[in-house]
């Protein structure tokens, strides 16, 4: 008779793991098992202890007789679900009140109220809440970054694969949770640009494509939600204004001072500029000049941050395709951003990046752009963008491209 292997039960595993009779490695919120045959990894429920008197009897009369004190029933928590309610603590105590807007008081209650009870409707809000827990304890406790750092990339993971087929058919039935959902995966994408890479660099496009994502899905359904004074109402309503779609000349910056306008107009051979290429750049450049004398007049911090995570939903989507391509111009207006936000990037999620960013960019350009990342690269070297007036060239300057300012 072959020797039987015996191996401890498990109490906690998922459903799938228990009715095939196989020991589950209880990992959340996919265990092994279930990722491997690629299929749903369920869980139960916990299931409420009710009171019986005749058993409270028999318990109280045993605890009357000598002999060792029983233990108490085990609540049959693993270290995965203690792990879980950690982090949605982490969320709802601290990780909400870093969000950009949270220092005004509707906006707190939104991202620390609305957005976990939601969390708890909507499996892939839950997952990126406890992605985004983790990733902001990482940085607060560096001893257990390394421990971590799987934890969040397996909630994140398992957030976007339940959210992409939400996403795929959109209509005026869109959900605030996936709303939510998706302004805060483009968040985590962003915080992911902090990681240390020994891979050479490369912009940060699926951060500007998740972003622009916002204004996608936010849109499909914006009438609703602002006709049943959704619990997002908060964020549509604050500036910048992403969500509407006015017209381009609303969009366009009229005002006194445009700094930024010799970004159009150098070697525009290079990019084969056209009318449709002229004005995806407009609107780029254009939100970079608003951003840029918000930074002049000395806004408020979480006010600038969030100017700058407007950015990607307001620019065009072909401006995306053209840092995707690794346009020159598109790289250059995108390191002026990143240079722009750089003084005010003391938050877990920014921190380090805009740097990375711009001496990234700069690796990256050709030889005869490199002088329009001066500014940007002595504003990173300096810490601060006030104050800083950008170098405006000479006209022969920007029309041949050929001298330097």
């Amino acid at each position: 008779m072959p020797p039987r292997f015996t191996h401890r039960k498990s109490t906690t595993g998922c459903l799938r793991c228990k009715a095939r009779k196989v020991k589950c490695d209880e990992q959340r919120p996919d265990c092994g098992h279930c990722t491997r045959h690629g299929v749903t990894c369920e869980w139960p429920t916990l299931k409420p202890r009710m009171y019986d008197p005749d058993k409270s009897k028999a318990v109280t009369k045993r605890l009357v007789q000598p002999g060792p004190r029983p233990s108490l029933p085990s609540p049959e928590l693993g270290s995965m679900r203690i792990l879980e309610m950690r982090l949605v603590h982490q969320w709802v105590t601290e990780t909400c009140n870093t969000m950009s807007s949270a220092k005004v008081p509707a906006m707190a209650k939104m991202w620390g109220v609305s957005v976990p009870k939601m969390a708890f409707e909507y499996e892939p809000l839950l997952h990126t809440l406890l992605a985004l827990g983790a990733a902001h304890r990482s940085t607060l406790l560096p001893h257990e970054a390394s421990a971590l750092r799987p934890v969040y990339h397996g909630y994140i993971d398992s957030a976007v694969r339940k959210h992409r087929p939400v996403t795929a058919s959109l209509d005026n039935t869109t959900t605030d949770a996936v709303c939510f959902n998706t302004v805060l995966l483009s968040l985590y994408t962003l915080f992911l640009r902090s990681e240390p890479s020994t891979l050479p660099y490369d912009p940060p496009v699926m951060w500007l494509t998740l972003a622009q994502g916002i204004r996608t899905v936010i849109k499909s359904a914006y009438e609703k939600l602002v006709a049943n004074n959704s619990a997002l109402c908060p964020l549509l309503f604050a500036a910048p204004d992403v969500w509407r779609s006015p017209d381009r000349e609303q969009r366009i910056y009229n005002g006194p001072q445009k700094p930024l306008q010799f970004l159009l107009h150098y070697r525009p051979e290079d990019d084969g500029m056209d009318k449709e290429t002229l004005e995806v750049y407009e609107e780029a450049v254009a939100y970079i000049e608003r951003f840029y004398i918000a930074v002049q007049k000395g806004e408020e911090d979480y006010m600038l941050r969030r100017m700058f995570c407007g950015f990607p939903p307001v620019i065009p989507q072909a401006y995306i395709a053209y840092v995707a391509a690794r346009r020159p111009r598109a790289l250059i207006i995108l390191a002026y951003a990143f240079a722009l936000v750089h003084e005010h990037e003391d938050i877990w999620w920014l921190r380090g990046i805009p740097a990375r960013e711009v001496e990234g960019i700069n690796g990256i350009v050709p030889a005869e752009w490199k002088w329009l990342m001066i500014w940007p690269l002595h504003v990173i070297s300096t810490g601060s963008a006030q104050g800083q007036e950008v170098p405006i060239p000479r006209t022969s300057t920007v029309l041949s491209g050929l001298s330097t300012p």
